[in-house]
């Protein structure tokens, strides 16, 4: 016990008190601390995908809000094409941002706004954890850059009623595909859904047939600038495409129609097929937890002659890390709760498939759904991507563009793929004579 019975002893005191009070004041300073703000920026292309974002936040916030707490952002798919670049390159980007995959992917690597992911590859194990095409699509110069957080591939979705109706068995050959497509027409069906009047719908069909019909190296080679765009194997898939317009096997003004729309007729039984991703998914469950509000099924795009059908896996959700953002550590423990399991059989639940991890529970889905998601997550690698992933905007926009133009009949194939090529041209230069044999 201290003596205060002279003033010497009182200052003591007083200053251990005030030393006291003092250091309390740290520690509880210190307890009080402001989180690490991140800020998430996000494409929201279906209203589930809002709903699940936001449960994804709020959930973490909960949990971890008072040492890392997350404020998210989205604009539509659309929207986003524009609104990514503007973010990224503002004084305060986003922590962590939406990137496509492929082409768009390397541009924005190459922009210098995307963090090199490797290392928290190796500390939270997402190599094992993923499904090996979405790991495979993540590296670039053998690093990761991206982590997929949904996997998808594109098929043909036809409505098992109809295919009964009109005695059809599922095509494995282009020829049987299209000579149901004929008897469908004859019975005042639709053959196939476009929805093209945002352009890039059409791109589904137009690679799929040129993978199955001309092989997997001839359309690497148009992505990977060593093949020109005017190659007559381009040109070929591009008038088949418009020999299928001209035939009455899409829908009327399916340059007009957006792809919500074109879900009112596939559920009403007017159209019998519809060559899109797993994406839709989501929109042919409807309210329902479980697939479909319509009766149907899926087959690849079947295989032309001398060749074996090749189905499109790819990454359709993937995350970034900014270079830029300070607290890259902190954004790389919350893509890791994206990707838990936890989180990826919400997915399932609120928003859609497919998980990117290869160890999801796929028993909520149906039977169907189930037979394509074991087909993705049993890919060793991705197969091939759309154009407008693939490859830069500077070239796919024109690509998209000059698709329509033909489909509309306001251009021919060949000025269609002479289009594209001007713009592959201004942006990688001319493609070496010997390259193009």
């Amino acid at each position: 016990m201290f003596n205060i019975s002279n003033g010497i002893g009182r200052r003591t005191v007083f200053r251990l008190m005030a030393a006291s009070a003092l250091c309390m004041s740290a520690v509880a300073g210190s307890a009080q601390a402001d989180p690490v703000e991140l800020r998430y920026f996000y494409r929201a292309p279906w209203p589930s995908s809002e709903v699940y974002a936001n449960w994804l936040i709020d959930q973490w916030n909960a949990k971890n809000g008072d040492r890392i707490h997350v404020t998210g952002a989205s604009v539509d798919g659309e929207t986003y094409k524009t609104k990514q670049a503007i973010e990224l390159a503002s004084s305060s980007p986003p922590d962590i941002f939406y990137s496509w995959e492929g082409g768009r992917a390397a541009e924005v690597i190459a922009n210098g706004f995307a963090a090199d992911l490797t290392p928290y590859y190796e500390q939270y194990g997402w190599k094992d954890a993923l499904v090996p095409a979405s790991v495979s699509l993540a590296t670039f110069d053998d690093k990761q850059y991206f982590l997929p957080t949904e996997i998808g591939a594109s098929v043909v979705w036809y409505r098992t009623d109809i295919y009964e109706q009109l005695g059809l068995s599922v095509p494995t050959t282009w020829d049987e595909l299209m000579a149901n497509a004929e008897k469908i027409k004859e019975a005042g069906i639709t053959p196939f859904n476009l929805a093209n009047q945002k352009k890039w719908p059409a791109q589904f069909m137009w690679s799929a047939i040129l993978v199955n019909k001309y092989g997997l190296e001839t359309y690497d080679g148009l992505v990977n600038n060593t093949i020109p765009w005017t190659d007559p194997r381009a040109v070929d898939v591009t008038q088949m495409m418009v020999d299928l317009a001209q035939n009455d096997m899409f829908e009327d003004s399916f340059n007009s129609v957006d792809l919500a729309p074109a879900f009112v007729p596939w559920d009403q039984g007017k159209v019998a097929m519809w060559y899109q991703g797993s994406f839709n998914l989501g929109a042919f469950r409807g309210e329902s937890e479980k697939c479909c509000t319509a009766p149907m099924s899926f087959f690849p795009m079947p295989a032309f002659p001398d060749h074996d059908p090749v189905m499109s896996v790819f990454a359709e959700d993937t995350l970034m890390i900014h270079a830029k953002s300070p607290h890259k550590d902190e954004a790389a423990e919350f893509l890791d709760w994206i990707v838990s399991q936890q989180a990826m059989t919400e997915k399932l639940a609120i928003d859609k498939p497919f998980p990117s991890r290869i160890d999801a529970d796929l028993t909520s889905l149906s039977q169907m759904e189930q037979d394509l998601g074991k087909a993705i997550a049993g890919a060793g690698a991705f197969t091939f991507m759309h154009v407008d992933h693939a490859v830069s905007p500077a070239i796919s926009d024109r690509f998209l563009d000059a698709v329509q133009g033909a489909l509309a009949g306001a251009i021919s194939p060949e000025d269609a793929m002479k289009m594209t090529e001007e713009a592959a041209i201004r942006v990688r230069g001319e493609v070496l004579a010997q390259a193009q044999n």
